[in-house]
């Protein structure tokens, strides 16, 4: 899946902003017991004076007189200038070459000086620098052959300063394989856990009439997906979604967050009394090699959805995964309830990847 960020770049969504934007600063205050602790406190910066600024060079350079922003790369904005973004309240332009000479330029057709130049030099890339690089990275994405790489990939896209790629795993490996098979290239930094991070979660496998339960009693190590099934045995109508996280304990008893791909498409399904949803997880073996052992599959359900009285709960349920062919071949399926005659009409959109795919019975 490719996702392009767009991290300070702001030269696309000018019209239409607000003159003053939040800023959120890191601030650290001491409880009761002597801790730091640390909180994100919003301020307010006003950027009125480069949008003006913005707004006047869009009016000469732009392709169109009425837009605002843009306009670097056009035909009539000097070649020397190669992006913009705001440092808090102040408008920075990146430029090429001889920086006097082009404050002049800009301060004339701006009217203003109300900016900063920033120049562009070998180790400091302009956005035009890096979003050519990330055209050129998707392009050699959808050719690449190696499945482990590419399902390891979540997003990537143009930052403020490099191009960003994330991994679902960032190890050593998989940054090696990127330089390797995709692009070697010092404009890009990685991001992502390089090993499963510690998560002892719990939730709740059955309340109010409602419960999780796996779809079989075994799946196998090489699975690529395993399926759950959400019961409405209650008098309410819950919410549910796409999105899901798994868990696992490793050798010495410590639960850990299965690395999955955690972007999902925000979505709901509506499961009335009597009904159940039917869910496929991803567990990316080709990822992270999935041993045999106790794992936690983990979904959260909303009461009185989009209502005052809204109420979130936590579901979760464990499955188990084995290298015992045999075990998976004698895997129990759970019997789902039929949903009660005359029950409300629902569509349930069907996921990209469909449970025809899962290896169960591998």
């Amino acid at each position: 899946m490719k996702t392009k960020i767009w991290v300070g770049v702001l030269f696309y969504s000018f019209l239409g902003c607000a003159n003053k934007a939040p800023k959120s600063n890191l601030t650290s205050k001491l409880d009761s017991t002597g801790e730091a602790v640390y909180f994100i406190e919003d301020t307010v910066v006003d950027q009125s004076a480069g949008l003006q600024v913005i707004e006047a060079l869009s009016r000469v350079y732009g392709n169109d007189p009425n837009s605002i922003g843009g306009f670097i790369g056009s035909p009539r904005c000097p070649s020397f200038l190669e992006g913009m973004f705001f440092d808090g309240s102040t408008l920075v332009f990146q430029v090429r070459g001889d920086t006097a000479h082009a404050r002049r330029i800009l301060e004339s057709t701006a009217g203003s000086k109300a900016f900063r130049l920033e120049q562009v030099t070998e180790s400091n890339y302009s956005q035009q620098q890096l979003m050519s690089i990330v055209d050129e990275l998707n392009q050699r994405f959808d050719t690449l052959t190696d499945k482990k790489l590419k399902n390891n990939m979540t997003s990537w896209g143009v930052g403020l300063r490099n191009v960003e790629v994330r991994f679902i795993l960032n190890t050593p490996e998989a940054r090696q394989a990127f330089r390797e098979k995709l692009m070697d290239s010092p404009a890009i930094r990685f991001e992502g856990p390089e090993q499963p991070i510690i998560d002892e979660r719990i939730g709740i496998t059955d309340t109010l009439g409602i419960s999780l339960h796996p779809e079989y009693s075994v799946y196998s190590t090489e699975a690529s997906t395993a399926s759950f099934v959400l019961l409405n045995q209650g008098n309410k109508n819950i919410m549910c979604g796409e999105h899901y996280f798994i868990t696992y304990e490793d050798e010495n008893g410590t639960w850990r967050a299965l690395p999955i791909n955690d972007a999902a498409i925000d979505i709901g399904y509506m499961v009335l009394p009597g009904g159940h949803h039917l869910f496929t997880a991803n567990l990316y073996p080709e990822v992270h090699s999935n041993k045999p052992g106790r794992y936690r599959f983990f979904y959260e359900v909303m009461l009185d959805a989009d209502t005052p009285l809204r109420h979130d709960i936590l579901m979760m349920t464990e499955f188990r995964l084995t290298d015992n062919k045999e075990a998976v071949k004698r895997a129990i399926k759970m019997n789902i309830p039929k949903e009660p005659e005359g029950y409300g009409i629902r569509y349930v959109p069907v996921q990209e990847e469909s449970a025809k795919e899962n290896t169960t019975f591998k």
